[in-house]
């Protein structure tokens, strides 16, 4: 187990914080994370990204968009994964990110 994976929990809580902020937008709030959660999972195993827990890894996965939704700009929450997981370099916070994206708020990826 690597031990950026141990640190997942930490995005948890840190977006839970930035999780109860208004939205930045006067958009009405998003619909549920709902996702394919397998999918997801298969995702983060081809990126070469392990996890001590799948039920972790997901809700991490979900958080991110939580960060989206609210405002959070992709540079920022690339920033935000990296600094609560420091075995991830820019590139795996990056693609941890980009991955939870696609499979929980595609939406989000059209707006940058």
């Amino acid at each position: 187990m690597t031990s950026y994976m141990r640190l997942l929990p930490a995005l948890v809580g840190v977006s839970a914080v930035i999780g109860l902020a208004a939205p930045a937008y006067g958009d009405t709030p998003p619909a549920p994370l709902d996702g394919d959660d397998a999918g997801f999972l298969a995702a983060l195993h081809r990126a070469g990204i392990s996890y001590a827990s799948p039920d972790r890894a997901i809700n991490s996965g979900k958080a991110v968009c939580t960060c989206l939704n609210n405002g959070e700009s992709g540079l920022e929450l690339v920033h935000d994964v990296k600094t609560h997981n420091p075995g991830f370099d820019m590139e795996s916070a990056s693609n941890f990110a980009l991955i939870s994206a696609k499979f929980y708020c595609p939406r989000q990826l059209s707006k940058t």
